[in-house]
């Protein structure tokens, strides 16, 4: 069995930290607050999820070439300046500006804290339990996510303003941060030359594959349906209240 030692306790602070999204169950009503259309907020949602995947082939090559902790810290910095910006701004240029940081954030994060969880197992000799331990920190992410709406309907209730739930999501995000500095640089992984011509091979390499998913019959069918379920998903839990305004308008 594997080891609870500290590092085990700061990947599950990592996960905890993160996943205090105060804001993540009150964004559309904060985007409706700056009356925004559910036109303008749907372009907001999709400009983020677009640019998080392009973007996450030019951050993956940073990782490889100056480390994974700085593209973790470079990540929270992101995440922590479109908080501010989000705080600050009313109109939809600005917020569409946040929204394209916040999107630089997740490419950056994405994948790499699993890829440092990888190589402390890897270090320790335990990657036959790597399901086991990734679901033991990976508990502790849903925790957080438990207990971001509730905290932050609390400071929604006394402060009276969603964007509020924005300065106070920087806080866990500063100190997730300094936790991640705090990792021993072992797991940075295996340092290579930074190369620009590395980036347009891989895009082609992408663009190449994705092509080749739309010739193959099964390929395409296995991708719409699992981008069918996971799209809508992604899509209506973030439109919930909506949603079920309109279904309880629409039941008598």
């Amino acid at each position: 069995m594997f080891k609870k030692d500290i590092q085990y306790y700061k990947f599950c602070g990592y996960g905890f930290l993160k996943n205090l999204r105060f804001f993540e169950a009150f964004l559309v009503l904060f985007f409706l607050e700056k009356h925004l259309s559910f036109v303008q907020i749907g372009t907001l949602y999709a400009v983020r999820e677009i640019l998080s995947n392009i973007f996450s082939i030019p951050t993956g090559i940073f990782a490889d070439s100056f480390g994974r902790r700085r593209s973790m810290v470079l990540a929270f910095l992101a995440y922590i300046i479109a908080f501010l910006i989000y705080y600050f701004s009313g109109h939809y240029p600005m917020l569409l500006a946040a929204t394209i940081v916040f999107a630089f954030g997740e490419a950056f994060r994405q994948g790499t804290h699993k890829a440092m969880i990888l190589e402390y197992l890897t270090e320790n000799g335990w990657t036959d339990q790597k399901v086991m331990y990734y679901g033991h920190t990976r508990s502790w992410s849903q925790m957080g996510s438990a207990l971001s709406s509730l905290i932050g309907a609390f400071i929604i209730f006394y402060q009276g303003e969603y964007r509020n739930v924005f300065l106070f999501s920087v806080i866990p995000y500063l100190l997730d941060m300094i936790l991640i500095m705090s990792y021993p640089s072992s797991l940075e992984g295996e340092m290579r030359t930074l190369d620009t011509s590395r980036i347009w091979t891989s895009f082609s390499n992408v663009a190449r594959e994705f092509a080749f998913s739309f010739k193959r019959k099964d390929i395409l069918q296995a991708i719409t349906n699992l981008s069918m379920h996971t799209g809508f998903h992604k899509a209506v839990k973030d439109y919930l209240q909506p949603v079920l305004q309109g279904l309880a308008l629409a039941t008598p």
